[in-house]
C-alpha cells in the first residue's frame, strides 16, 4: 500500500508540473490503472483527459483509457485497503476493450481512429 500512495504521490506532482507548465490549458488528468495490466511491472498511468495524444493508436488502447477498463488509483487503493485485494472482474474487462469507437466528451460513435482523433479536435477547439 505504501508504494502505491507513493505512486499517486509523484503522479499528482508530475500533473501539477505539466499544468504549471502550460497555464493556459485547462485539461484534466487522471491517475490509474487498467483492470488487467498491459505489462507484467506495476505501473501508473496519468492521462489528460483530452486524450489528444499520438499513442493512442487503436481502439483497444482508446478503450483502455476510456472506459471503466481505467480504474482510478484512489478506487484501486481504497479496495486494496478494505478488502486486501483488487477485484475488477466484475466490470468485465474484456468485453470493455471491444466497445464500439466512441468519443469520450459527446459518446457519438465513430467508424476508425483517424476519424476519433479528428472529432475530439473539434470539442477542444471549442473551449
Amino acid at each position: 500500500m505504501d508504494l502505491l500512495k507513493h505512486m499517486h504521490k509523484v503522479g499528482d506532482k508530475i500533473i501539477k508540473e505539466a499544468m504549471e507548465a502550460d497555464s493556459k490549458s485547462d485539461v484534466k488528468y487522471r491517475l490509474g490503472y487498467h483492470a488487467v495490466p498491459s505489462m507484467s511491472h506495476l505501473h501508473l498511468h496519468a492521462i489528460s483527459q483530452d486524450f489528444n495524444s499520438p499513442s493512442l493508436k487503436t481502439k483497444k488502447h482508446w478503450n483502455s483509457f476510456t472506459s471503466d477498463y481505467f480504474v482510478d488509483s484512489e478506487d484501486v487503493m481504497k479496495q486494496l485497503e478494505e478488502h486486501g485485494k483488487v477485484d475488477t472482474s466484475d466490470r468485465k474487462p474484456d468485453e470493455l476493450l471491444k466497445l464500439p469507437l466512441r468519443c469520450h466528451v459527446c459518446k457519438i460513435s465513430l467508424a476508425n481512429i483517424p476519424k476519433l482523433k479528428a472529432h475530439i479536435l473539434t470539442h477542444l477547439k471549442s473551449r
